[in-house]
């Protein structure tokens, strides 16, 4: 029986040594964890706050209101008939074509 507790007294020592470390590791792994959830928790709330400023940004890029600024800017662009563009082009032919007679 005296030489069973010789050879549990260091088996027990080295088994409880591990569990020891075991545990040391464990306290660090929640540490970890506790800092990568605190910074999980601000990157969703970064996250929620960018996709509310993307919402807002396409309802001001879509908005089709008869005020907006954005849609009546279109109304002041002068468009040429195609009546003008065709003379236009048919007296630069001209105006090339009696320069290249010369």
């Amino acid at each position: 029986m005296s030489s069973i507790i010789w050879v549990l007294i260091p088996l027990v020592a080295i088994v409880g040594a591990y569990i020891i470390d075991y545990q040391k590791n464990k306290l660090k792994w929640q540490a970890k964890n506790s800092e990568k959830d605190h910074e999980l928790g601000e990157l969703r709330s970064e996250i929620q706050r960018l996709q509310k400023r993307v919402e807002n940004l396409e309802a001001i890029a879509t908005d089709v209101s008869p005020g907006n600024s954005y849609v009546s800017s279109y109304s002041d662009i002068e468009m040429n008939s195609t009546e003008e563009i065709r003379k236009e082009n048919e007296l630069s032919v001209a105006k090339k074509a009696t320069l290249k007679n010369r």
